[in-house]
């Protein structure tokens, strides 16, 4: 038996660090590499002494690998919620359902307002030019990211 382990029924020996139960606490912390300082120091002194805090380590690093292995992502948000899923699946979608509705209800009453004005007929078509110019340009750049993401083959890969 190693010095850190106490028989049952034995007064503690020091401080939080001195007992198993003490490091197990902080089990995850040393795999996720948090501990700093001199909680390192003394755990991973105890770690050299105690067989079962170096299986418990390797539970626990085994574990973290292979919930890695699943593809598990970190939330979008630190400290994420249900409430993220739900503003990426409803709130967004929405927003942009109103503010696409809104644009092309506030282009067909400008196009009605530009037909119907008094404005020079030259005027008009240069206008005309530069708006259909623009559309234009806007819908091809458009077309070409969408086709790009979909045929991008690092588009899962995470930064």
């Amino acid at each position: 038996m190693t010095p850190s382990h106490r028989p049952p029924g034995a007064p503690p020996t020091g401080g939080d660090f001195e007992t198993c139960e003490g490091f197990r606490e902080d089990l995850a912390r040393y795999v996720d590499d948090e501990l700093q300082g001199a909680d390192l120091v003394r755990f991973e002194s105890h770690l050299a002494d105690c067989t079962e805090c170096q299986r418990e380590v390797a539970v626990f690093r085994s574990l973290k690998g292979e919930l890695q292995k699943m593809g598990l992502k970190k939330p979008d948000v630190p400290g994420g919620s249900v409430w993220d899923g739900v503003n990426k699946r409803v709130a967004r979608p929405a927003g942009w359902i109103f503010l696409v509705i809104g644009v092309v209800i506030y282009l067909a009453y400008a196009v009605y307002t530009f037909i119907t004005s008094e404005a020079n007929l030259f005027e008009q078509l240069a206008t005309g030019f530069v708006v259909v110019g623009f559309v234009v340009l806007l819908a091809s750049v458009g077309y070409e990211r969408i086709r790009s993401y979909r045929t991008d083959p690092y588009k899962g890969v995470e930064k």
